[in-house]
């Protein structure tokens, strides 16, 4: 009897030579159904080889799945290419999820790419953002989260669950906005307004509270008028200080959620004959890459995105080893 080759499993499993090489390679991209087929006429027909040993002994894909809410956002897309880049270092490739959370007028269920980051058999699960930055996270959320870390590695970059058990790493304090608001109250500004952020999500939250705080230390009473959340965006910004302008309680300086709303605060005060930082001082919570680059250049808290990045990263590997 001949010799059982590669193309002869291909044409009685009905795949591509590709599509075997894959499955025995365990790759991310062949779903579960057309592994298992061609596994099954492997075992069938007696075939074995070095891929399909090292496929069944070992369930490791060198794979890593990462969900995220939006690649576009400077902030993810820092934190994501530093992740690839020390995934690259330690032999793993990186499968992404960019759910678009934020976008779009319904709701975006999240637990549906949990599923398909386990159809694609990925050796662990890095989470940033998304549905895990909600004050109060969606209970279907909270139990599929759940069952996910019950089956594989995952580290949630972000506040810990009660109730949920996987890693959880949290780099956000308010210390960031301390500084700034400090900053601006030691050159003389006593109306410090706060700009951006998402009503309900931690950041907004933790940031604003920490605002209330440093404005309280100050001897100031926290002024409602002064806070103007809108969400994390260019229009955002532009959006946030316009709602401050039409307000009667005048402001000398304004903290900004992050480099997108300040930019977008900057053109509502050009509008309206407002120049930063002549006529209004501004200091924003989070740099940007191209912070360096704009007009004015702007001021901003360094929270090292790119070391954030490879904090992660290198946990969720020593997780799977």
């Amino acid at each position: 009897m001949a010799r059982m080759t590669i193309r002869d499993i291909a044409r009685l499993a009905g795949v591509s030579v590709t599509t075997v090489s894959r499955a025995l390679n365990n790759a991310p991209e062949i779903n579960s159904q057309t592994r298992e087929r061609v596994l099954q006429v492997c075992r069938e027909q007696g075939y074995r080889s070095n891929l399909l040993a090292r496929s069944l002994v070992s369930s490791r894909t060198r794979v890593l799945g990462v969900i995220l809410p939006d690649i576009t956002n400077p902030y993810f897309a820092t934190i994501f290419q530093e992740v690839q880049r020390c995934a690259a270092e330690e032999g793993y490739s990186v499968y992404l999820c960019n759910t678009r959370f934020h976008h779009g007028d319904s709701p975006i269920d999240e637990t549906g790419y949990f599923r398909m980051m386990m159809d694609k058999k990925v050796d662990g699960i890095l989470i940033i953002g998304g549905q895990l930055d909600m004050v109060e996270p969606n209970p279907a959320y909270k139990e599929a989260l759940n069952k996910l870390a019950a089956s594989i590695p995952v580290v949630a970059a972000g506040r810990a669950i009660p109730g949920v058990d996987c890693i959880f790493l949290d780099s956000e304090n308010g210390s960031g906005v301390v500084t700034a608001y400090n900053y601006l109250a030691s050159l003389g500004h006593k109306h410090i307004a706060f700009a951006g952020g998402q009503p309900g999500v931690t950041i907004t939250e933790t940031r604003l509270e920490a605002y209330k705080k440093a404005a309280a230390s100050s001897g100031s009473a926290v002024q409602e008028d002064l806070i103007s959340l809108s969400d994390y965006y260019l229009p955002d910004g532009y959006q946030a200080a316009e709602a401050l302008l039409t307000r009667e309680t005048p402001f000398t300086a304004v903290i900004a959620m992050n480099d997108n709303v300040a930019l977008g605060a900057i053109r509502a005060f050009a509008d309206h004959g407002l120049s930063v930082p002549r006529d209004v001082a501004l200091i924003s919570c989070d740099r940007f890459y191209f912070a360096d680059y704009t007009m004015p250049r702007l001021t901003s808290i360094h929270h090292h995105s790119r070391r954030w990045g490879q904090m992660v990263v290198r946990t969720l590997i020593q997780s799977i080893q």
